[in-house]
């Protein structure tokens, strides 16, 4: 047995170091090192077939170690990872990139490569897969470059709480990173996953022998379980062990030397046909199906919802109706599910009709993540992965905290919907710090992300299905704690928010000059405001829930609504907005500041946004 773990750990070590020299870039360090603990997982435990739901899910949470996964994949034989896959490693249209790529048809389970974003996504692999009702393990390999980064605490103690013991943590602990010894600057990796809760297991990770028991010790675990490989990396170069073999350091010339000591071909990309394992045909199961959206009932849902405000006004926050949405959502969609970072009812993400989800009850629709954004944050991307729908919610203000998930979520193509209440000044006397001025035009920066500021209640709920209709796109969902006044009068059964804008209220072509006030959020009720009260121009009010689908539409669509002249209103930094600025007298009236402590009254009157003000910037 120990001659064919051998084979195929060589195997591993081979290719990796082929690919990096073929691609001239990349690492051979980690491959090299964790090649053994990958042999006896891979032949001995793991249940690996893209195929099949109720396989494990192996992550590289170690996303530098591409070569190593690429090359074990290969060699099972149970994707359509080919060869040529691997020789084309690191160059432009790649299967194969520097940093593995969400894949599920070569079995590459997440976009990693940004550390920390693999460990802290497998909790939501995991709570999926509880929710799921499946056996299957979550596998996630790490380094110490994840275990530094801040969001793996974040996340480990999330699993700890959730008592996941279907999470399976393979810390490759060799104690180098680039500028040295890991020693130097972490903590002790074991002690601290003990203090978690977590089920901890060392084992020496060059001998078969070893690796198994703890593997073994790992499967029986009733709790998450952190497994402490101790490695060399680059192992068994003669700098193994040191941080000089942390990328590529294996020359072609020495590559024919190792493969030799391997017993292989010297030839480059050569493996003895007896290492592959043999090629089975995968059938998808059938389990996948049990979530597909029901389009049409989503629409009747939504539709209902909206007759229910236009029927019955009352003057709130965009935040609220956002948890009457979501809450009759869960109702009939098992595979939508909530939660929030210890903000539950600050931003209404929770109804009187969710289940909180618990260590010893996974059968609920909403998780406490508490004060926890960036995990949050990636938990949502792996139950995205898994087939549901998230929604979580924090302030706009902390989506800084969870930034580098809502961009992995955007470059992965899923669609978590990431809610952000108390938009702007209107935060008030909370301060400076808790006022968000540069944080919309910041997410619309980031590609594949649909920016939502919806006006009313009403908006909120079309916002709200288009961000559940798309699911290649993540949704930043951006909600008001101040109340505002129902915008939407009539009920109309199409989504008028589909476009990105409409026009909300029309022109009354009496012959006056006319002016577009184009706005956003709570600022849509100040330009209807406006429109009232402009007596000497015929002014048009147009809501822009979300920039990102008005650019979609067709240029004659867009001409239309920004023809003419222009006033741009959003208490927010005005950057954005210059790209749809026409004419020389369009004016933007945004915000190039911190805000200060007060009123939102007093803050609006500081800021210009009154009437009495936007009626000054529009008359001569």
């Amino acid at each position: 047995m120990n001659e064919k773990l051998n084979n195929f750990a060589n195997a591993i070590r081979a290719l990796s170091i082929d690919m990096v020299n073929e691609a001239n870039s990349g690492h051979q360090g980690t491959p090299l090192g964790f090649a053994d603990v990958m042999s006896v997982l891979f032949n001995e435990f793991i249940d690996f077939d893209p195929g099949k739901t109720d396989r494990d899910r192996l992550i590289l949470s170690a996303g530098h170690a591409s070569p190593m996964l690429y090359a074990t994949i290969y060699l099972t034989q149970r994707t359509a990872l080919s060869l040529d896959d691997l020789k084309k490693f690191r160059k432009l249209g790649a299967r194969c990139q520097g940093h593995p790529k969400l894949d599920k048809d070569i079995g590459v389970e997440m976009t990693t490569g940004a550390l920390g974003q693999g460990i802290a996504t497998a909790v939501g692999f995991a709570i999926a897969l509880k929710k799921k009702g499946l056996k299957s393990k979550v596998y996630v390999i790490t380094g110490d470059g994840c275990l530094m980064e801040g969001v793996s605490h974040e996340a480990m103690t999330l699993a700890s709480k959730l008592n996941l013991d279907n999470l399976i943590v393979l810390f490759d602990n060799n104690d180098v990173v680039v500028d040295g010894f890991a020693s130097e600057f972490t903590t002790d990796n074991i002690a601290r996953f003990q203090a978690y809760g977590f089920e901890t297991i060392e084992a020496n990770g060059h001998d078969y022998d070893d690796i198994r028991t703890a593997l073994n010790k790992a499967q029986k675990a009733t709790k998450p379980v952190f497994v402490s490989f101790k490695t060399k990396i680059g192992y068994p170069a003669e700098k193994c062990g040191t941080n000089a073999c942390h990328s590529r350091f294996i020359s072609k010339e020495d590559a024919r030397k190792f493969r030799k000591h391997f017993g292989f071909s010297a030839t480059p990309f050569e493996i003895p046909e007896e290492v592959l394992w043999q090629r089975e045909k995968s059938e998808i199961d059938a389990f996948e199906t049990e979530y597909r959206l029901d389009k049409d009932k989503l629409h009747k849902i939504i539709n209902e919802l909206k007759g229910r405000f236009i029927k019955s006004p009352s003057k709130i926050s965009t935040r609220e109706p956002c948890g009457v949405v979501f809450g009759e959502l869960c109702r009939h969609f098992p595979n939508i599910i909530g939660g929030a970072a210890d903000l539950s009812h600050s931003t209404a993400t929770i109804s009187e009709h969710n289940k909180i989800i618990t260590a010893s009850d996974f059968s609920g629709d909403y998780v406490n993540y508490s004060i926890r954004e960036h995990a949050m944050g990636c938990a949502m991307n792996g139950l995205a992965i898994e087939g549901f729908i998230p929604y979580g919610g924090t302030y706009l203000v902390f989506s800084d905290y969870m930034r580098p998930a809502i961009r992995n979520a955007a470059l992965m193509n899923i669609a978590p919907i990431f809610v952000l209440t108390h938009d702007s000044i209107a935060v008030g006397e909370d301060g400076i710090t808790h006022q968000p001025i540069e944080q919309l035009s910041s997410l619309r920066l980031m590609p594949n992300l649909n920016v939502m500021r919806p006006s009313c209640d009403v908006e909120v709920a079309e916002c709200i299905e288009l961000a559940i209709l798309n699911r290649t796109t993540p949704t930043a969902l951006i909600l008001s704690r101040e109340v505002v006044d129902n915008v939407r009068k009539i009920h109309t059964d199409s989504n008028l928010c589909e476009k990105g804008m409409y026009e909300l209220a029309g022109f009354n072509d009496d012959g006056r000059e006319k002016i577009s006030i184009i706005a956003t959020g709570s600022e849509v009720a100040l330009a209807m405001q406006v429109k009232d009260e402009l007596n000497n121009y015929d002014v048009r009010v147009i809501s822009a829930p979300c920039l990102e689908l008005f650019d979609q539409q067709s240029v004659e669509y867009k001409q239309d609504l920004l023809r003419g002249r222009k006033l741009f209103i959003e208490t927010g930094s005005p950057d954005i907005w210059y790209k749809y600025k026409t004419r020389e007298d369009d004016v933007i009236l945004g915000i190039t500041q911190f805000g200060e402590s007060g009123t939102a009254a007093e803050l609006f009157e500081k800021f210009g946004f009154t009437v009495k003000n936007i009626k000054k910037l529009i008359e001569p």
